[in-house]
């Protein structure tokens, strides 16, 4: 197995941590919702909580996968990446020029994961 390049280390660490961010936002979510907005909110908050749990669990596996070396991992990252850029695009036309940063950071991050060393880490060349 290639080296894991310090991209994909840097990568891995910010999956973990805004997954377990995502986590613990959503269990506040779901456990607040009902007690400051009542049974609407708590609703609301079973639903929006759930799904940042799922997206969290989602970021903390695709971490571990980073320093693991998982070939689907890669697959997944340019895909939620173009996803990503898409979003941006879409709101630099809503919003205006304060998207271009995300849209920067999605090209350099799809730019990095097509680099040779970070595919042959992942087994994708």
């Amino acid at each position: 197995m290639a080296e894991r390049p310090l991209g994909v280390t840097i990568i891995g660490i910010l999956w973990i941590i805004g997954g377990i961010l995502a986590l613990l936002g959503g269990l506040g979510i779901a456990v607040l919702g009902g007690a400051i907005a009542g049974p609407l909110g708590a609703a609301f908050g079973l639903v929006i909580g759930f799904v940042l749990v799922i997206i969290g669990l989602i970021d903390i596996i695709l971490g571990i996968g980073c320093f693991k070396a998982w070939g689907w991992v890669w697959t997944i990252g340019v895909i939620i990446t173009i996803i990503g850029l898409i979003l941006g695009i879409i709101d630099l036309v809503q919003s205006g020029a304060s998207a271009l940063i995300g849209i920067i950071i999605s090209i350099i991050i799809l730019w990095y994961l097509f680099k040779d060393n970070v595919k042959k880490y992942f087994g994708k060349a």
